[in-house]
């Protein structure tokens, strides 16, 4: 989806002083007052956090669409993968056996992608906290809840860290942190809340960054195993097959070869992870520009594009 250049900023940094708009193709998903300006740097300042917010609520909605394509898919993959090598497992016993483990590790996996889940939703109510804290007219009780929810946070992340997926540890995945410095505001409950945890902030994006770095890598290997099957069973082999084409072939051909296609580009979660760090990182320090809001959109957009061609592409969904 393209973007023209009608957000608020100078395109360079600094504070947002302009009036603009976004085009209205874009997604449902920012509202329509996003990017409303009023006038004044300090009103413009209160607007740059509520739209990263928005940001932030937009990101969580179409992560939670890619967390659950990667529940789906790891669950068909491995039920494909049972039914295949369950001829191959001699008695009850051993079968019973084999299906349990196998269910076990599916409910871990299961509860890591709710896990991730759940932090990036903390996260979205931490940045709704910064745009309040944002308003000089804040009460100082938001840095009590800013503190309660960073807490909450932090409750998650040990678990998320050591975690693994396809044999990758997400902890082994997360980026270099990022220096940055906190700029001066008139709110000085933002302010003070900013040099308190927004380096730590800065972690937990990274760490969404790393879990949908592996996320997107085991469902890209999970879609491919389960593709390769369908292929070979329903394509392939009706076509080598010494008898008529079973009706619908052409049909399921095309979606197996699209959906083959879809899930080669579903590294957009973690493009789009990567570009709300580091527009976080750009917000904190006064220079969040036009460039920065437009990569977090189209990032964001990608995402649901890429999740919703697997969707309609994946034959069996």
């Amino acid at each position: 989806m393209a973007f023209r250049n009608h957000i608020p900023g100078n395109g360079t940094g600094g504070s947002i002083c302009r009036r603009g708009s976004l085009p209205p193709a874009l997604t449902a998903l920012f509202l329509a007052g996003l990017l409303q300006i009023t006038s004044g740097c300090a009103a413009a300042r209160l607007t740059q956090f509520h739209n990263f917010a928005q940001a932030g609520t937009a990101y969580t909605k179409a992560s939670q669409a890619v967390l659950d394509e990667a529940g789906t898919a790891a669950i068909e993959a491995d039920s494909l993968i049972a039914q295949k090598g369950r001829d191959g497992l001699r008695t009850p016993d051993e079968r019973r056996q084999f299906i349990v483990g196998e269910n076990q590790e599916l409910r871990k996996r299961l509860m890591l992608l709710g896990d991730i889940g759940r932090h990036a939703r903390l996260l979205q109510s931490y940045f709704e906290t910064l745009a309040a804290l944002a308003d000089p007219k804040a009460p100082a009780t938001l840095g009590t809840a800013a503190q309660g929810v960073f807490d909450s946070i932090g409750g998650l992340s040990p678990a998320i860290k050591s975690a693994s997926l396809g044999g990758v540890k997400i902890g082994d995945r997360i980026p270099q942190a990022t220096n940055f410095v906190v700029q001066v505001f008139k709110a000085k409950a933002l302010e003070n809340e900013l040099k308190a945890r927004s380096k730590a902030i800065e972690r937990e994006l990274a760490l969404q960054e790393a879990a949908f770095t592996v996320i997107t890598s085991t469902l890209e290997t999970d879609l491919a195993v389960q593709l390769q099957l369908e292929e070979t069973e329903e394509v392939i082999e009706p076509f080598a097959a010494a008898k008529d084409l079973p009706k619908g072939w052409a049909v399921h051909r095309e979606e197996i070869l699209r959906a083959r296609v879809a899930a080669a580009s579903s590294k957009a979660a973690q493009e789009a992870a990567a570009k709300l760090r580091e527009s976080f990182v750009a917000l904190v320090e006064n220079r969040l520009s036009e460039p920065s809001i437009a990569g977090i959109i189209t990032a964001i957009n990608s995402m649901l594009n890429s999740t919703e061609a697997i969707k309609k592409a994946t034959p069996t969904q």
